[in-house]
């Protein structure tokens, strides 16, 4: 195949993963739903190698799960899931944050406190929209301080978790547990820039704590 074929189909593959993940994070698509590949096809208007690239990624990330002669499934979040992840996270962020403390860039801690505060600040304007900044924001604050350690396997490990991370935030927490964990956030970037590792693991693992109990509790009374 010549390269830019190649690179038209990766790009198309790439603009059917990213349409079907926000339909999927925006309950479009709903947990236990089982895609029509043929609607899906013609909702996105692309093809049938694009959409089908992008639901093997997406099946290889966890948002969708795919039935030998069913079909694909839009993945259910389950209780043994959360509790691997958060465990994998309590082990290696709180690993990464005393680790590397030192060689964390202040000046990158400083511009994301910034960004926080100010989505703090403009929630009310629109819930939904700032919902979905606050899950963006989430990823980065996680992703960027675990890219300090600068181990690739980590790092990749950590980055295949936040698709289906954001489908059990989407699924799970409400408005005032999403405000509560950017307000963590901030607080752990404060202690940050603080230079108080002590405090900063602390409330590291704290906020861990609280959002995989948050998350328990609520999945225990959701039916998907």
């Amino acid at each position: 195949m010549p390269k830019a074929a190649a690179k038209k189909r990766e790009s198309l593959s790439q603009v059917a993963y990213s349409q079907i993940r926000s339909m999927i994070l925006k309950r479009e698509l709903l947990p236990g739903q089982f895609i029509n590949e043929a609607e899906l096809q013609q909702a996105l208007e692309l093809g049938r190698t694009p959409v089908r690239e992008a639901l093997l990624a997406l099946s290889q990330n966890g948002l969708v799960t795919v039935h030998p002669r069913k079909g694909v499934e839009i993945t259910r979040p389950t209780l043994k899931a959360v509790h691997d992840i958060y465990e994998f996270r309590s082990l290696t962020e709180l690993y990464i944050l005393r680790r590397c403390f030192s060689a964390i860039d202040r000046e990158w801690a400083a511009q994301l406190r910034a960004l926080l505060e100010s989505e703090q600040t403009h929630s009310d304007a629109d819930p939904s929209q700032s919902e979905a900044n606050f899950i963006h924001l989430d990823h980065r604050f996680h992703q960027e301080l675990a890219a300090t350690l600068n181990n690739q396997y980590i790092n990749q490990q950590l980055r295949s978790m936040q698709d289906y991370l954001s489908l059990v935030r989407f699924s799970v927490w409400t408005p005032e547990e999403i405000l509560d964990s950017n307000h963590t956030h901030i607080a752990i970037l404060s202690a940050i820039l603080d230079n108080d590792v002590e405090k900063a693991c602390l409330r590291m693992s704290a906020h861990l704590k609280n959002s995989y109990q948050e998350a328990m509790e609520t999945m225990l009374h959701m039916t998907f």
